[in-house]
């Protein structure tokens, strides 16, 4: 069950989605949502002996703290508005601290709100928050897209499986949503032509599916793109939730040469639920 909501705040628009987000899963499960505010720092170090530079360090820092006290009573008003119980958590990091500090917060919610990165580059959120909380955290992150609403329960819910640890690992995190949806279709990317055996995989996840109450279809899917595949068939079927376990291959691969995790972190087109 999901009692604990983990959302990542920073005082700007993007948190009406992440918080719309929030409102909407804590109300389906009952939930208390955290705000999770990391007021970025400047990393201004004074020069050994500098009087100026020392100065200097101590008047950014001031500013920042301060512009963090309005963006944290600000969020404190907002966090009101939901009408839930609320808790706000703000820390004071530099940027390459953002992810260790996320994933240690996180470990004590269910899951956590953020938004799918951007093709583009031009990310709400940093790869490496997304990244230090899949990797780092032990739960899941529920992944908004842009302009896709959340809202309570779920039309139809595609499982991608591979029959990997990740992908157990995601479908085992996925399970409170799973018993709420209507629908529930396990997908399996066929990369190379089936041979004796391949066949039958994803029928193991629709059996373990079935003894927890939850009717279940599989379809196989024949393509070399597993992650182009997985967008087109979560567009055919009308799905509004995408489940799936974080890198199936070792990360300096996924990172470099791409792959279906990373491809799916940036073209999703529906809010993915990802576990490592």
């Amino acid at each position: 069950m999901i009692k604990d909501v983990m959302v990542r705040l920073d005082g700007t628009t993007a948190d009406e989605a992440r918080l719309a987000a929030a409102g909407s899963i804590s109300e389906m499960f009952e939930g208390h949502v955290i705000g999770l505010f990391l007021n970025l720092m400047p990393l201004v170090l004074p020069t050994d002996g500098d009087s100026a530079s020392a100065v200097l360090a101590a008047e950014l820092f001031d500013k920042a703290r301060e512009a963090g006290d309005k963006t944290e009573a600000a969020l404190v008003q907002r966090l009101a508005r939901l009408n839930k119980p609320v808790t706000i958590r703000r820390f004071d990091v530099f940027n390459d601290t953002i992810g260790d500090i996320a994933s240690r917060e996180a470990r004590s919610a269910d899951t956590f709100i953020t938004y799918t990165l951007k093709p583009n580059g031009r990310a709400k959120d940093p790869d490496h928050l997304v990244e230090g909380i899949l990797f780092g955290s032990g739960r899941h992150l529920f992944l908004i897209a842009d302009k896709r609403p959340v809202t309570p329960g779920f039309e139809h819910v595609l499982i991608a499986w591979n029959g990997s640890r990740e992908s157990t690992r995601a479908l085992a995190e996925a399970m409170p949503y799973l018993h709420r949806a209507k629908s529930v279709t396990v997908v399996v990317v066929d990369e190379e032509p089936r041979v004796e055996g391949s066949a039958l995989l994803g029928a193991e996840a629709i059996e373990h599916l079935r003894h927890h109450g939850i009717d279940a279809e599989l379809h196989h899917v024949s393509s070399r793109d597993v992650a182009g595949a997985l967008i087109k068939e979560a567009r055919r079927s009308k799905a509004d939730l995408i489940v799936m376990g974080g890198y199936g291959h070792s990360r300096m691969r996924e990172w470099l040469l791409g792959g279906a995790t990373y491809d799916l972190l940036r073209h999703a087109p529906v809010p993915l639920v990802i576990a490592h």
